[in-house]
């Protein structure tokens, strides 16, 4: 199974009141590193539209750890450990390399559909590039 590695430096619009990362915000680190992992593998979004075949996130599980402030930086860390039919799990971690903690333990589950949102088989161009 492949690891992907992304990183990514904290800024200062990602903090809450409180002064750290917002919990929302974790999941757009998530984005950023599926696109990475993608480019990574020589694939990028204009693919999935040539195969007619959308990944959408269906559920997403989040687990948080310990907390990132401005300048931290994090490295997200993503496999794919589970393969269905018409869809994967992408398993991620995210740590704070300047802490040295872990941030987040995440879960995210995605189904492909066509551009009429209609369920479609994982395009085998991808489950190629990605095992």
């Amino acid at each position: 199974m492949k690891r992907y590695t992304a990183t990514h430096q904290v800024r200062s619009y990602e903090l809450d009141a409180f002064g750290h990362v917002n919990n929302a915000v974790f999941l757009n680190y998530l984005e950023f590193a599926r696109s990475e992992y993608l480019l990574q593998q020589g694939l990028g979004f204009n693919d999935f539209l040539r195969w007619n075949a959308i990944p959408y996130v269906i559920k997403a599980q989040l687990e948080f750890k310990s907390s990132a402030r401005v300048h931290d930086v994090l490295e997200i860390h993503g496999e794919i450990p589970v393969w269905r039919r018409i869809g994967f799990v992408i398993h991620n971690e995210i740590i704070n390399q300047t802490s040295g903690k872990l941030c987040l333990l995440a879960d995210l589950t995605f189904a492909f559909v066509n551009r009429d949102e209609k369920p479609v088989p994982v395009p085998d161009e991808f489950r190629r590039a990605m095992e």
